[in-house]
């Protein structure tokens, strides 16, 4: 008798145990979620550009000196004497012989008739570039060159000495810009940036303008911008014949942030 209480028991033992192992087994599965699964919505991708307006105070002139003989050697040796006269103006001004240069020097055939290659003379050219340090000696040097044998204006490019800080500037202001456009937009959609997760500079739009005549890049007053600081009205030199108005330092960047609910 007691060893059938003793198995009735063991079968106790294991029906229960099945039992249990059944039950688990319809349990539903248990997922844990971390914090940034469950926080994360999405992403958000904007733009953020910039432009800072300010007055050159560099200028670098391009001058030619132009000449034309029937022979190579009159022609060389009239352009030399003509660039030496155009030298001595320049330093007249008060220009550094480090602030001058001869950027290009040719000398080449003229045809009168190309079919049959008859030469007509020889024409020599001196290219000379000239760093001015103040713009006030903008226009004294263009009536000195001219006066004294330049025979064109080929380019004037005005720049900023502290460029560099500039594009330091204008490229932070464009990475704010960015990030309140962000923010602005999130809050329309009902949510809120989270940790930016990359950001780039735009490098095709990034630059300076502030060029004049002889093909080379056109003063450019840049409108669609989110940050736009504008300097001091434009410099008039003496009478009034030239203003040298004000170049613009640009930047745009590229922001990607998480969005939270």
């Amino acid at each position: 008798m007691k060893t059938k209480n003793t198995l009735n028991t063991v079968l106790l033992i294991i029906v229960a145990g099945l039992l249990l192992l059944n039950g688990s087994g319809s349990k539903p599965e248990v997922v844990t979620v971390g914090a940034a699964d469950a926080d994360a919505a999405g992403s958000i991708t904007v733009s953020g550009s910039s432009a800072i307006r300010v007055q050159p105070d560099r200028v670098v002139v391009v001058l030619g000196v132009e000449t034309f003989a029937r022979t190579p050697s009159a022609s060389r040796d009239e352009n030399a004497r003509r660039s030496k006269a155009v030298f001595d103006a320049i330093r007249a001004q008060g220009i550094e012989d480090k602030d001058i240069a001869t950027a290009n020097l040719t000398l080449q055939p003229r045809y009168e008739d190309y079919d049959r290659n008859i030469i007509s003379g020889y024409g020599a050219r001196n290219t000379i570039a000239v760093t001015l340090r103040s713009v006030e000696n903008l226009e004294p040097v263009l009536v000195a060159t001219l006066e004294a044998g330049a025979t064109s204006v080929d380019g004037v490019e005005f720049s900023v000495t502290n460029l560099r800080e500039l594009r330091d500037r204008a490229r932070d202001l464009a990475v704010k810009a960015a990030l309140e456009k962000a923010a602005a937009m999130s809050e329309s959609a009902g949510v809120r940036v989270g940790s930016v997760t990359g950001i780039q500079e735009d490098s095709w739009y990034s630059g300076y303008f502030g060029g004049w005549g002889g093909g080379r890049n056109q003063w450019t007053n840049v409108q669609n911008v989110v940050q736009d600081l504008a300097a001091e009205g434009a410099l008039t030199l003496e009478d009034g014949s030239i203003s040298l108005g004000q170049i613009v330092v640009k930047a745009q960047v590229t922001l990607t942030a998480e969005i939270v609910p």
